[in-house]
């Protein structure tokens, strides 16, 4: 396993890029943005990969390990997740023994671009009918917008971190 040097992330809205800073500081891994070609890491170097959830896809997995070594994933998405959910969400992607680590990100609606808007609207709608109470605080996170980022949710990231640096 290659030594780890930094972190990458993939964003939408921005919650995973908030999630990628705090752990950048509380490090000192650079953390850099998928998007951004030409500063990222060389080329099979280790990372540690942000990426959010859409559709129950890691967005930029796949890139990440073509071009580098990714020996642990933090998956951002907007609902609590079970530890069950976290194993089955590890499986569809094929980690195997790469860690993966949930974290709960958040919700801009005004911030939500493109295909990604269209696709939110049968949860709206889905949410809007639904008398269960989870189900109407989702609603109002959908409609409202909702932050959960946290660095107390970064704690097991950190442990693995201290780690493997």
């Amino acid at each position: 396993m290659k030594k780890l040097t930094a972190i990458v992330y993939t964003s939408h809205t921005g919650f995973t890029k908030r999630y990628a800073g705090m752990l950048a500081r509380a490090s000192g891994i650079p953390a850099y943005d998928l998007s951004q070609r030409k500063e990222l890491p060389a080329p099979g170097s280790g990372v540690l990969y942000l990426g959010w959830l859409c559709a129950g896809r890691i967005q930029g997995l796949a890139q990440a390990r073509k071009r580098w070594e990714v020996q642990a994933v933090c998956a951002v998405g907007l609902a609590p997740m079970p530890p069950e959910g976290v194993e089955g969400l590890a499986a569809a992607h094929r980690l195997g023994s790469i860690p993966l680590f949930y974290l709960r990100g958040g919700y801009a609606p005004d911030r939500v671009r493109g295909m990604y808007r269209l696709m939110m609207q049968p949860m709206l709608r889905m949410t809007a009918k639904s008398q269960e109470p989870e189900q109407r605080v989702m609603h109002t996170v959908l409609v409202q917008g909702g932050d959960f980022t946290s660095e107390k949710l970064l704690s097991p990231v950190l442990t693995w971190l201290e780690f493997h640096t």
